[in-house]
């Protein structure tokens, strides 16, 4: 069974934050534990380290959710990388020369890449050799490295192109319709995601139990799922979502359920999501399948 690394950084800075506990918990000295008269040392920062520029890592389709870890992709699709230089201050880095390397020798449209004078540079990957890979990239002394994993199959399903699966899904009496919730107006917010303004009409929504239909799309690499995402359309790939934020529905279900290709309609209770760490905008929790 493959493993899933979904690339939508956002989610993951929101699992890392959950990790990391709080500094005034159990295990850490503060100031009022300290012995009297020691002096507390305070940590230095290397002006070297400090003055650094940040090589940064997206994917092209989905900048928008901030920097990729991980990919998951099909040996048969393609993976369009963007590529950022800046300095220390954020000031982007116009021709710094990137190198990039795949540990196993998956193809690379180039091998060193330019920065345009947006500090930005292209990169497309051609996935042909299933299994884990790792693709590092170095420029001016600093290193980024991304996981790759190549698989043609998915909890058992092989995995079917968004051509092939393609669907406008039909309104349902009870489903709150897909176009209602895209309708929310939307300005570019901290970190480079997307901030939704909801009218009136949506935030009456929040708090009720609603029901909403689409495509689910895991987070976790099991048989079952209790938290995933729900999307407006069938996703491409494994790496992906779909579309914006204002197209997809984070998921919190009652009780795991089982995977499926084919559109689901859940029930629960909707919670809007204005300053949302995770970069969505909608929430259903206690969820259930209907």
């Amino acid at each position: 069974m493959p493993r899933w690394r979904l690339a939508l950084p956002a989610l993951l800075l929101a699992l890392g934050l959950a990790a990391c506990g709080d500094e005034t918990g159990h295990g850490t000295e503060t100031a009022d534990s300290e012995p009297a008269g020691e002096p507390r040392q305070l940590e230095t920062i290397d002006p070297a380290e400090a003055s650094k520029p940040a090589l940064r890592i997206y994917i092209t389709r989905l900048r928008d959710y901030g920097e990729v870890a991980g990919i998951t992709a099909a040996s048969d699709e393609f993976v369009d990388l963007t590529l950022r230089m800046e300095s220390a201050d954020g000031t982007p880095l116009p021709a710094a020369n990137i190198e990039i390397s795949s540990l196993i020798g998956n193809e690379l449209s180039e091998s060193v890449v330019a920065t345009d004078a947006d500090g930005d540079a292209e990169l497309r990957i051609k996935p042909v050799l299933p299994g884990d890979d790792v693709l590092t990239f170095t420029a001016d002394g600093v290193s980024r490295q991304v996981t790759l994993y190549i698989t043609d199959d998915a909890y058992g399903h092989s995995m079917e192109h968004l051509e092939e699966r393609a669907v406008e899904l039909p309104e349902v009496d009870g489903v709150i319709a897909w176009d209602r919730l895209s309708s929310v107006e939307t300005e570019e917010g901290d970190y480079g995601l997307l901030k939704p303004h909801f009218d009136d009409s949506l935030r009456a929504l929040d708090g009720t139990e609603v029901k909403v239909q689409g495509f689910m799309l895991p987070l976790e690499n099991d048989d079952r799922h209790s938290h995933f995402i729900v999307t407006r359309s069938p996703p491409s790939c494994f790496f992906c979502l779909p579309g914006g934020p204002e197209s997809v529905v984070e998921i919190n279900a009652s009780k795991p359920l089982e995977f499926s290709f084919d559109p689901v309609i859940l029930k629960g209770r909707l919670a809007l999501m204005e300053d949302s760490d995770m970069g969505l905008f909608y929430r259903l929790d206690n969820a259930t399948l209907e």
